[in-house]
């Protein structure tokens, strides 16, 4: 399967960086933020990391948010939720909380997706989370794709 899916791309910017990790034949998380390469596929800086995840902010948040988190797995190249061990789930609640005593949030969003990115609409093929806050009250709803409905298009 491939670790890039173009269809689901929301702009230019992300285009070119999925087009280059898809040449270079690898996964652009597992570069990013498994090892100890540079980032060079997504290059906004890594805000906190441990030996599970890395934490970065989308470099294409979603139009409405104030806040816009990745939480990447870094244990390895898994997609699914039963590809991760127990101490990772745990670290993910540690830095669940971290990022909501970090930016202060008083509320948000998190989901993540897994699996086939035609039924979830992501763009990558590797198991990651988000932290999203829009910010106000009352305001415009902040909406998010976290996959498909069913019908035809």
């Amino acid at each position: 399967m491939t670790q890039v899916n173009m269809r689901h791309s929301r702009t230019t910017m992300q285009s070119e960086a999925m087009e280059r990790s898809k040449k270079d034949r690898v996964c652009p998380f597992c570069h990013d933020f498994c090892g100890e390469n540079t980032p060079i596929y997504h290059t906004k800086p890594i805000l906190n990391k441990t030996a599970w995840w890395a934490v970065t902010e989308n470099f294409e948040p979603y139009s409405g948010s104030k806040v816009h988190l990745l939480l990447i797995y870094r244990g390895g190249h898994v997609t699914m939720p039963s590809e991760i061990p127990t101490e990772g789930w745990a670290d993910l609640g540690h830095i669940v909380e971290w990022a909501i005593r970090e930016y202060k949030l008083p509320a948000g969003g998190f989901f993540f997706r897994f699996g086939d990115t035609d039924y979830t609409g992501a763009t990558i093929n590797h198991f990651h989370a988000q932290i999203i806050f829009g910010g106000e009250k009352y305001g415009e709803r902040l909406r998010v794709k976290l996959g498909y409905t069913g019908m035809a298009k």
